[in-house]
């Protein structure tokens, strides 16, 4: 099965300029030239999305807040927020995204895997945009991955799983009382980073209690850390057994990627889960590119990407370890994860316990 990449260059008109912001259109310029120098790209079978309709994320959002999105972006440069800007450009963009959404949705849905390099990101956007009273919307304006994972979970069993630095809060508010999509969250803690959301209590509401998973890395989580978090995830996901599985790919936890990375994982975590997807989903993969602002997108991108693409690892990293009082908090959140979910999803309890065991994390660090 050969990865399809979704991309056009409308996603490029969403911009700044003239100002400077971290999320501009020199993420995909970066992304795809770290494709094609790492050899990964010309693995993959690009597609051309249509342009499509922006209403489609009324699946997602409230119309309200599309409408807002819309009109402000049609006055020019502004601010939704002191982090999210809209502009003319915008418009171009999200129509580009709707036609990509649907386009991913029908090779996954049709047992394929995709691999959607669009922007601006997604996974901060609630339903009304700023999520879960995060301050901003942290870059994002319409949520692709939350509504990949809608439109597939009306055909079958679909799991969010999202690796980015910084929790998913807006995919986590659109789904928390939805029994039908569960939602998979690796980030740091959200004590010690933006959104400030996604702690292992929060596991869902009414039916959908237990279907929310945030598993929580402390700050300077090195490779052991990063490759367990993966482990127990993947773990999840295996015992879960998923029709479709929709990743929110951000790669800004990779060790340097910013100027405010405080992690030290290497390219081995991605390329884990990258080549352990469509192995255990049942039907199609689909990724929906989040964070990554550098070097993550030029080394952890093509690791991930040569993961699904059944590929070598191009850019394999010396791994670091953990110091050893961040693997004690490292123990002490997946306990209070065991803890929240205990009584009320045996298999997302018995892939906590699993991990808890394996190599000794428990009797060492607990």
């Amino acid at each position: 099965m050969v990865l399809k990449i979704v991309y056009h260059e409308d996603f490029l008109k969403h911009s700044p300029d003239p100002y400077d912001h971290p999320e501009n259109p020199s993420r995909l310029v970066e992304a795809v030239r770290g494709l094609e120098e790492s050899g990964v790209y010309k693995h993959l079978e690009a597609v051309t999305p249509p342009v499509g309709d922006v209403g489609l994320y009324t699946r997602v959002h409230s119309p309200a807040y599309l409408r807002h999105v819309l009109s402000t972006a049609e006055s020019g440069l502004d601010w939704l927020d002191p982090d999210t800007y809209v502009g003319p450009g915008t418009l171009v963009a999200l129509k580009r995204l709707g036609g990509a959404s649907v386009e991913v949705y029908n090779i996954v849905r049709s047992g394929g895997e995709a691999l959607l390099l669009g922007r601006p990101p997604g996974h901060h956007a609630g339903i009304r945009g700023r999520a879960l009273g995060a301050p901003t919307a942290g870059f994002c304006i319409v949520n692709t991955a939350a509504l990949i994972a809608r439109m597939l979970s009306e055909q079958g069993k679909t799991v969010i799983l999202d690796f980015d630095l910084h929790h998913g809060n807006g995919t986590q508010e659109i789904f928390y009382d939805d029994p039908d999509v569960y939602h998979v969250d690796v980030h740091q803690d959200p004590t010690t980073i933006y959104p400030g959301t996604g702690f292992p209590e929060d596991i869902g509401e009414g039916d959908a209690k237990g279907t929310k998973i945030n598993i929580i890395l402390p700050p300077n989580s090195g490779d052991d850390i990063y490759v367990s978090a993966a482990r127990l995830a993947l773990g999840i996901l295996e015992r879960l057994e998923p029709d479709y599985i929709v990743v929110s790919a951000g790669f800004d936890a990779y060790r340097g990627d910013n100027a405010f990375t405080v992690m030290r994982g290497g390219t081995a975590m991605y390329y884990l889960i990258g080549s352990e997807l469509s192995r255990m989903a049942r039907r199609g993969v689909a990724a929906v590119l989040e964070g990554g602002y550098g070097v993550g997108l030029r080394r952890a991108l093509p690791a991930f990407a040569a993961g699904l693409a059944n590929l070598e690892n191009p850019y394999p990293d010396t791994e670091e370890e953990s110091p050893p009082s961040v693997k004690r908090m490292y123990v002490a959140g997946l306990k209070r994860l065991a803890a929240a979910i205990k009584g009320l999803n045996r298999v997302v309890e018995e892939a906590v316990l699993e991990e808890l065991e394996r190599g000794g994390w428990e009797k060492r660090y607990g």
